[in-house]
């Protein structure tokens, strides 16, 4: 086992939105991607108001503390995000701000793709083709 940085320690014992959101409801974007490398399972909901903004983000996670780390940071840094910033996320920001080590790659870009899965989700519950182009022009 890779010994968890400080950082991603401290969302590991404390994980930041774990849990989940009614599925059904029409503004709940979800996702669950499985990691073959592993059998890690990452599962994202996202919940969007009104204007077009994450407005709740729950995980839950099975897989290592990297794993739950990453999950838990990527809730923190969607919240109160456009789609389209939010569309805009890569894992690269996991991997620095936990300091991820190469053998764990394979956590951040999960949680990259369930993050991806979830945005894809959330347009076809819209009946958008793409995301909703955002209306600010510094997002």
């Amino acid at each position: 086992m890779h010994k968890l940085s400080l950082a991603a320690l401290a969302h590991f014992e404390h994980p930041r939105h774990a849990g989940s959101l009614n599925p059904q409801h029409p503004n709940v974007a979800t996702a669950r991607i499985n990691s073959p490398i592993d059998g890690a399972i990452l599962q994202l909901h996202l919940q969007v108001d009104e204007t077009g903004l994450i407005s709740a983000a729950c995980f839950k996670a099975y897989g290592c503390g990297w794993m739950i780390a990453c999950g838990s940071l990527l809730t923190e840094q969607v919240l109160g995000q456009t789609l389209v910033k939010a569309a805009q996320f890569r894992h690269h920001e996991l991997v620095e701000q936990l300091a991820v080590p190469p053998e764990k790659l394979h956590c951040a870009v999960l949680t990259e793709t369930a993050l991806k899965a979830a945005l894809q989700n959330y347009a076809a519950k819209r009946n958008f083709a793409t995301l909703p182009a955002s209306p600010c022009k510094e997002c």
